[in-house]
């Protein structure tokens, strides 16, 4: 019985903790795909990649970040496109927000559209985790977060 007393108290107050957490998370009317890409472009002295626009969320400081975003509007299947979206950005702690651009990418048959912007990680990035959170708001104002993790190591050693 004392078991299964203490078993009620626990689930009451992890109850009463969750509450006000899920209380706060605003109603979102998108789906949003999210994914990051190694840059071709790193800052100067910093190698390149090997095979540039390989899928990672782990970055060196100096090597180029960039976030891909495919969305759609949940309730009218709509594309997110530059016709119908009023804002898209990446927030990264403690770097300014990236806008992201609608546009194509590729050539021919291959050209997809979707939305994307990069940055060079700063030399002096704090390392370990981050979550970069991507916003978006159309122009009938419905919002879409996704919240993207990712890992910042040492820079490489710069090639003589």
């Amino acid at each position: 019985m004392r078991r299964l007393l203490l078993l009620a108290g626990i689930v009451a107050v992890l109850g009463a903790l969750a509450a006000p957490a899920l209380a706060q998370v605003p109603k979102l009317n998108m789906f949003l795909y999210v994914d990051t890409v190694a840059g071709t472009r790193p800052a100067p002295g910093t190698p390149p990649r090997p095979v540039g626009c390989s899928h990672t969320n782990t970055f060196k400081r100096g090597e180029q970040v960039v976030f891909r975003v495919w969305g759609s509007v949940s309730d009218s299947g709509d594309i997110l496109s530059s016709e119908n979206v009023k804002y898209a950005y990446v927030k990264t702690p403690g770097l300014p927000n990236l806008k992201l651009n609608w546009g194509g990418h590729g050539t021919g048959t291959a050209r997809v559209w979707f939305w994307a912007n990069a940055y060079l990680v700063p030399a002096d990035y704090p390392l370990g985790n981050v979550t970069a959170r991507i916003v978006f708001k159309t122009e009938d104002n419905k919002f879409g977060l996704y919240d993207y993790d990712m890992t910042i190591l040492p820079s490489a050693a710069k090639k003589r």
